[in-house]
């Protein structure tokens, strides 16, 4: 837990902790300015200053702006945060970010009736106790840029947000137990600059989540621009097999460009995929990148996408992890090229390596469905998150998927992880020589005819 002159430092505020003028007789003569020494006898007048509730650091200040995230109970394990515990603060936090945006949990959110739930909840009271500013109702978390009015205080209004919010979703689902999770995170907005990289973050979050391609059609969300239609938001993936039901409506999965692939040989194949301009990525990639490998493998090797040395060089999996790949080969006694073929998702670089957009994946998947039914693997190693993810059409973490063997397009596909994750997790190597010792005992299942 960072200290209070970490927290100073953090915020920029001075160590000074400021009293509400009370009533004469309550308070004593020059009672209106104290020294920080001992906020918790302060603490019921306190105005402006830092104190802990026991797990984060948090600000009241006099009339501030408020950037705050409060998250559903099972979006974020103990074990997770756990995990992150001596992270400096600025990592736990994009750490967090990057958990949640995958869709970690149940997701109740998902769904558009309990969505609106919590958007009539934030709205409900705006001009009488505080103003909105900006919010985003994730699947799993929410966003607010709030200013409390008059003498509310954010740790009231939370309060009332979380639990009528609670209590209606919980009828709607016929439940019991906590909704939210006890713990936010809240900071004061230091200045303008601040406020509005903080609303661009709020509105965005949908867009970098890749729940939807523009940040105005993302119905629960001040971003949301009624104007152009009811865009759907949320993609099928965020919910859990089973869960789609008449009221939870979510997006069609994104329509597939008319694509001649079903005819082409690996010539017009391969030519097809170096020249492809389906998505916008062709604006920014310097080749696409079809893959490389035998033909006629029984193994399929299949990534996320392009890096920046895939896009010179033109072949997936190069450099270090490219080096890794080769030595998880070698461990199943393959080589590249030989009974090995190798190949990504989306077949173009994304800017800055992030992750894929639906729409890209939508584009690029009928090439490698193609390229399936030309090689004819026997089996198929989704390697990564990203990879599996987009394959099995789930948010389901890649630790959950690891240890199975799923199907895809009538084969079977192990899951394990991705070279470059593993350069970063050593710790990991082992887990993933599990996943290969489970690909090699498929394979050989698959050979060994049945008695």
């Amino acid at each position: 837990m960072l200290t209070r002159d970490d927290c100073y430092k953090e915020l920029g505020l001075l160590p000074v902790w400021r009293l509400k003028d009370v009533p004469s007789g309550r308070r004593g003569a020059g009672a209106t300015i104290a020294p920080a020494p001992s906020p918790a006898n302060l603490r019921p007048q306190l105005l402006q200053g830092i104190h802990s509730r026991g797990y984060l650091p948090h600000v009241k200040a006099d009339g501030a702006t408020y950037f705050v995230t409060f998250r559903l109970a099972d979006s974020l394990p103990a074990e997770v945060l756990e995990s992150w515990a001596d992270a400096p603060e600025d990592e736990r936090a994009r750490n967090t970010e990057r958990y949640l945006d995958q869709g970690a949990g149940a997701c109740l959110l998902a769904r558009p009736e309990l969505a609106e739930i919590v958007v009539q909840t934030l709205l409900c009271h705006v001009g009488s106790q505080h103003t909105l500013h900006e919010y985003v109702v994730m699947p799993n978390h929410v966003h607010v840029l709030l200013t409390p009015l008059g003498e509310y205080t954010l740790s009231d209004l939370l309060q009332g947000m979380k639990s009528v919010s609670a209590h209606k979703i919980n009828t709607v689902l016929g439940r019991e137990g906590p909704l939210w999770q006890h713990e936010i995170f809240d900071r004061v907005v230091r200045d303008d600059d601040e406020m509005q990289r903080l609303a661009f973050y709020i509105r965005r979050n949908p867009v970098k989540a890749g729940l939807i391609t523009e940040e105005s059609g993302f119905r629960w969300s001040s971003a949301w621009n009624k104007d152009a239609g009811e865009a759907p938001a949320l993609q099928r993936a965020l919910l859990r097999p089973g869960e789609a039901t008449a009221s939870a409506v979510v997006a069609p999965a994104p329509r597939r460009p008319d694509v001649a692939t079903e005819s082409l040989e690996w010539p017009a194949l391969t030519a097809a995929i170096k020249s492809c301009t389906l998505c916008p990525l062709h604006k920014s990639r310097t080749q696409g990148v079809p893959g490389v490998g035998d033909l006629h493998a029984e193994w399929l090797f299949i990534g996320e996408a392009p890096g920046a040395d895939e896009d010179r060089q033109g072949e997936p999996f190069v450099g270090q992890a490219g080096k890794l790949l080769d030595a998880m080969l070698a461990a199943l006694r393959l080589k590249r090229g030989e009974n090995v073929y190798i190949a990504n998702v989306l077949k173009s670089r994304p800017p800055g390596n992030r992750d894929p957009h639906p729409d890209e994946v939508a584009a690029c998947l009928p090439y490698l469905e193609r390229q399936i039914d030309l090689i004819r693997p026997k089996l198929i190693v989704a390697v990564g998150r990203i990879a599996a993810q987009n394959l099995l059409k789930t948010d389901t973490p890649i630790g959950k998927l690891r240890g199975h063997v799923h199907q895809y397009r009538g084969l079977p596909l192990v899951v394990t992880y991705h070279p470059a994750y593993l350069l970063r997790s050593p710790v990991d190597k082992s887990r993933a020589w599990e996943d290969l010792v489970l690909a090699a005992n498929t394979m050989k299942n698959l050979k060994t005819p049945n008695p």
